[in-house]
């Protein structure tokens, strides 16, 4: 039965080391897109779609990034914070996340990605698999992990090697049990969590916008595509 609800993981702790040169002492998700800071476009979509509680990690510049949503209240949903004590990798920032999530099964996403993606059907969609991956269709896919999935949906392998158009957008629904069952607290979700993943793991194939604000030109083109969101 689908459901119209779900939570989220925004990953915001990054140093945004690729993009300094434009955003000088700015946390990468709260560089201006138009007339609001990225995170706010990512959590207000969220919002859109049915999410009911975004759990925002955060590390770098933690204090700033917290005050200012507190000070905005940019959404109406709840919102919690957890701050890293250190860098964890994604994958630990996500374990260590799971402490404000309720739901066995809830959606991740990266702080300085869009894409435009219904989530509440991804959500649903995760229904029938034990993990879910965003997989995007891009021309140019040298900069991110390219998928490779067979015809029931299925990822044989993520490999930044192959000439697959599909790519990792960094957009996941798993479960909750998973991600804290990792004997690791320190981890790549990408390289430790996902590469030994012995469960049901599947993609959901989306061919809409995709923008990594990352670095200079990325961001710009974000200004350019995004400005009236």
């Amino acid at each position: 039965m689908p459901i119209n609800m779900f939570e989220c993981v925004i990953l915001a702790g990054g140093f945004g080391t690729r993009l300094k040169s434009v955003s000088k002492n700015i946390p990468k998700p709260m560089m201006p897109v138009g007339e609001q800071p990225f995170l706010y476009m990512l959590m207000k979509n969220l919002e859109k779609y049915g999410c009911s509680n975004i759990v925002l990690s955060l590390h770098y510049k933690s204090d700033y990034i917290k005050e200012k949503i507190i000070q905005d209240n940019p959404v109406k949903c709840n919102v919690n914070f957890v701050i890293e004590p250190e860098p964890l990798g994604t994958g630990g920032a996500i374990k260590y996340a799971c402490s404000k999530i309720d739901d066995e099964r809830f959606i991740v996403l990266n702080g300085d990605t869009y894409q435009n993606l219904d989530y509440l059907d991804f959500y649903n969609s995760s229904s029938c698999s034990d993990l879910l991956i965003s997989a995007v269709k891009i021309d140019n896919n040298c900069r991110y992990g390219s998928i490779t999935i067979d015809s029931n949906m299925n990822v044989i392998s993520i490999d930044s090697g192959t000439s697959s158009n599909l790519i990792n957008s960094g957009t996941y629904s798993l479960k909750r049990s998973d991600i804290k069952g990792f004997k690791e607290d320190v981890f790549s979700f990408e390289n430790d969590f996902l590469v030994n993943f012995q469960g049901n793991f599947k993609a959901y194939v989306n061919e809409n916008i995709f923008i990594d604000i990352g670095v200079p030109e990325d961001y710009f083109r974000a200004n350019e595509l995004l400005k009236w969101k």
